[in-house]
């Protein structure tokens, strides 16, 4: 049987394909460098056995990638990567479906985001006139400056990629 691995990302010709049972296995990892260099559609091949992933400069799609891996008998690539920690995954899916519940009740207006950096922005408050300063209300205000970094991030890549668009 082959071991699993996952597309962890793809930008362009760029492919990394991850195999954690086989993290380690230098010979392994060997054995995917020379078989794959050898493979047309490769036009670059590096496989790291400590991360265990293999960097490829790939001209084929997604599943030539799979056809190739089991053609090859190095790998079968499954659709998903697996779950790193289902009980974050699904904290996180909760999450997610408040951030739509707020979005969908503002008509667009505000996120989960912008609400959470409001309401540390109001306990920092609270705190200092509670006579907190140093202690609940820095630690407060340092999340929300956080947040509203993050949130700036995330609308420039917004506006570049709309610009691109």
């Amino acid at each position: 049987m082959l071991p699993t691995g996952y597309i962890a990302h793809r930008t362009g010709d760029r492919v990394r394909v991850r195999i954690p049972a086989r993290r380690g296995d230098a010979a392994y990892f060997a054995r995917i460098e020379r078989e794959l260099a050898a493979c047309r559609r490769v036009m670059f091949v590096e496989a790291n056995p400590l991360t265990a992933s293999v960097l490829l400069r790939y001209s084929g799609t997604d599943d030539d990638l799979r056809r190739d891996g089991v053609d090859l008998e190095l790998f079968a690539i499954e659709e998903t990567p697996p779950a790193a920690n289902p009980v974050l995954n699904a904290a996180a899916a909760r999450i997610d479906q408040l951030d739509r519940v707020i979005q969908r009740s503002s008509n667009g207006s505000f996120d989960l985001l912008e609400v959470v950096f409001v309401g540390l922005v109001g306990a920092s408050i609270v705190q200092t006139l509670r006579g907190q300063a140093l202690g609940p209300a820095s630690t407060l205000m340092a999340h929300a400056l956080a947040i509203l970094a993050l949130h700036r991030a995330r609308r420039a890549e917004r506006d570049s990629s709309s610009r691109q668009g």
